[in-house]
């Protein structure tokens, strides 16, 4: 990021203020702040949803805004706090334009923690049975029928298909927007175990909204309206007595034996 400036459309305050930031290629950058301080307009500033007000962002030296947003978009994979499933068939919400062999899905279920290795075979084999019920296939088979926005599934799992969809596409950069702060904390340990595992070659941007998901990463990123306030390692930060992301962890409950 170069002095990058964003409003939501002209005429409207901007909402990052002269951001400028270098991210190394793999790293795992938490990025958290108080409310409205500007967290989420990094990733609408990176996917494009509005032209940059001042500014330019760099991914491997090319600058995002003289590239096609189709270019730009495919190779960025993100899972939403609320992820978006389509009627259908789960073949259909991993690989919506039938781009990927079966193999593959079968392999990014199986990474994504919705089924095991073991479980495959078997149930590669089931069909639906003669009065054409899905019901005794296995939750996750790829004919597996899928209601409107996902209706059958429960949160946690549209979150474990939603990150299987992320595995499918092979992005090298992956925005999780306080993808797992719905979901119940044995859920979100096994999705972000999972995240940490399934993505370990890739550059991470996390958006927080419970602060121990991100107490492993790289770096943290700490915004306040909309301007860089601490850049650093968790650790260096907890230790500043008197910065915002000490105050957010304490009032979290976050203490020494967290960071262990």
């Amino acid at each position: 990021f170069e002095d990058v400036s964003f409003a939501y459309r002209p005429g409207l305050p901007v909402v990052l203020k002269g951001i400028s930031l270098d991210i190394k290629s793999q790293e795992k950058i938490g990025i958290c702040g108080r409310t409205g301080a500007g967290k989420s307009t990094i990733m609408s500033a990176l996917y494009r949803l509005n032209e940059l007000s001042d500014g330019k962002i760099f991914i491997d030296g090319v600058d995002i805004g003289q590239i096609g947003l189709y270019d730009l978009r495919k190779k960025l994979s993100i899972i939403p706090q609320d992820p978006v499933l389509f009627r259908g068939t789960i073949r259909k919400n991993l690989d919506p334009f039938q781009e990927h062999p079966d193999e593959l899905l079968w392999k990014s279920l199986v990474s994504g923690g919705a089924i095991s290795a073991e479980e495959v075979e078997v149930v590669k084999g089931q069909k639906p049975d003669s009065i054409g019920s899905l019901s005794s296939m296995h939750k996750f088979h790829l004919d597996q029928k899928v209601e409107e926005e996902g209706a059958n599934f429960s949160l946690g799992e549209r979150q474990l298909l939603a990150l299987t969809r992320a595995l499918v596409r092979q992005s090298k950069i992956l925005i999780l927007d306080e993808a797992t702060s719905s979901v119940d904390y044995e859920t979100d340990n096994k999705i972000q175990s999972r995240i940490a595992a399934a993505f370990g070659d890739c550059t991470i941007l996390c958006i927080a909204h419970r602060l121990k998901t991100i107490l492993t990463y790289d770096r943290i990123l700490v915004l306040e309206q909309g301007e860089i306030e601490e850049f650093d390692t968790p650790r260096s930060l907890y230790e500043k007595k008197d910065g915002i992301f000490r105050q957010m962890c304490i009032k979290s409950g976050i203490n020494e034996s967290d960071f262990e």
